[in-house]
């Protein structure tokens, strides 16, 4: 029965320490936060979708690269293929 008491105790202090704020308070913090989730996705998106085009610049360039030594190959041979 003691543990019963200082749970409820133990529950009942916290609930008061961490008792919500009044409406408005809580809304704008409730706002703030998505505000603030909603920026650091879009940064995220933002840097998720820069390292994609260097990505694919990169790639672009080694394809490049590749068919000029490819049809570099090909003429120094002599050959047509």
């Amino acid at each position: 029965m003691n543990k019963v008491i200082i749970a409820f105790t133990s529950g009942l202090i916290l609930g008061l320490l961490y008792a919500p704020q009044e409406g408005r308070r809580t809304r704008e913090k409730i706002a703030n936060l998505g505000n603030d989730l909603k920026e650091n996705w879009n940064n995220i998106t933002d840097r998720i979708a820069g390292k994609i085009d260097e990505l694919k610049e990169g790639v672009d360039n080694i394809a490049d690269r590749a068919v000029e030594k490819v049809e570099s190959t090909q003429f120094d041979t002599g050959k047509v293929v």
